[in-house]
């Protein structure tokens, strides 16, 4: 079994370059390299430097983030309390303007005011008497003797006393 060969072939469209004649002087080698090295130790120590920094400013921006999330909370909160209210007070008004009570107003059952009219409008036809249909009335004579006329208790006492003779 053979291995492909870990080198690139060479690329025929890329002009091939020799090494700069830095790194054929072990001198000037050395001293590019260290130059590359104390350049790094720059960068690492800004970078230590800077690091609380980025830090405290991913600190800051989830605070922020938190506090944005919160007021977006309360404004959708009052948005719904709104709403809400908005809700009741047409409620309200449509009750109103079709005369129900409280309780019959809060039967009702609609998002819009014409929805909420309708409603109200079928509410009246179901509460409402039938035509030629009359309410039933109290019987004035519920709890009394049948009699309509205020007797004094002399004639009262002379009917109980017929009636029980008579049985």
């Amino acid at each position: 079994m053979t291995h492909p060969d870990p080198t690139p072939a060479p690329d025929s469209t890329v002009p091939h370059h020799d090494p700069p004649p830095l790194w054929e002087d072990p001198a000037a080698a050395r001293a590019e390299i260290e130059r590359l090295a104390a350049e790094l130790a720059g960068h690492a120590a800004r970078v230590a430097e800077l690091e609380p920094a980025a830090a405290e400013l991913h600190q800051l921006q989830e605070a922020g983030k938190t506090e944005a999330q919160r007021l977006t909370e309360r404004a959708e909160a009052a948005e719904r309390q709104a709403d809400q209210t908005r809700a009741e007070l047409v409620r309200a008004q449509v009750a109103h303007s079709r005369g129900l009570t409280e309780r019959q107003a809060a039967r009702l059952v609609g998002t819009t005011r014409e929805e909420l009219e309708a409603d109200a409008d079928e509410l009246l036809v179901d509460i409402a008497p039938a035509a030629g249909r009359r309410l039933m009335q109290p019987d004035p004579t519920q709890g009394s003797s049948g009699q309509h006329t205020a007797a004094d208790p002399a004639a009262l006492f002379t009917g109980i006393l017929h009636n029980t003779l008579h049985r």
